[in-house]
Parts: C-alpha cells; sequence; structure tokens
C-alpha cells in the first residue's frame, strides 16, 4: 500500500507540472524527472497525450502576432534595468 501511495504522489506531481513542461517552463532537472515519471506511467501518459493535443490545438487557433518593434525594445528595455 505504501508503494501505491508513493506512486500515487508521483502522478499526482507530474500531472500538476504537466503544463509547465508543455511549454518548456521547467529547469532541464525537472523536465527530465517528468519524461522519466510519463514513459514509466501509462496512466500518467495517456494524460498528457490529452493536455499536449489540447494545447497543440489551442496554439494552432491562435495567430501568430509579432509586438510592434518599439514596444519589443521597451519591453527589453524594461528587464535589462530591472535584474
Amino acid at each position: 500500500m505504501s508503494q501505491e501511495h508513493d506512486e500515487m504522489d508521483e502522478c499526482v506531481q507530474a500531472l500538476a507540472r504537466v503544463h509547465a513542461f508543455l511549454h518548456e517552463e521547467l529547469v532541464e532537472a525537472d523536465a527530465d524527472a517528468i519524461r522519466i515519471h510519463l514513459h514509466a506511467c501509462e496512466r500518467c501518459m495517456e494524460n498528457f497525450e490529452i493536455e499536449s493535443t489540447i494545447t497543440e490545438m489551442i496554439v494552432r487557433s491562435q495567430p501568430v502576432e509579432q509586438a510592434p518593434t518599439t514596444l519589443a525594445a521597451r519591453i527589453q528595455t524594461m528587464r535589462i534595468t530591472r535584474r
């Protein structure tokens, strides 16, 4: 029972971070941990595939727009001065 509980904890943790993983917002070590878990857990892989499909559909449905050059430059300046 304890091992099953630990495995459920791993599943909960992996699925809680799946969106960050899909958007490549995790550090590489955390992303690797998610990859390892997904390859070992069929249930989580199924959930991941569903989330991945939904994310792809959302991305495809949004038009690709770029910020005006002046806005992008202002944002970059703000990022540099805040560090």
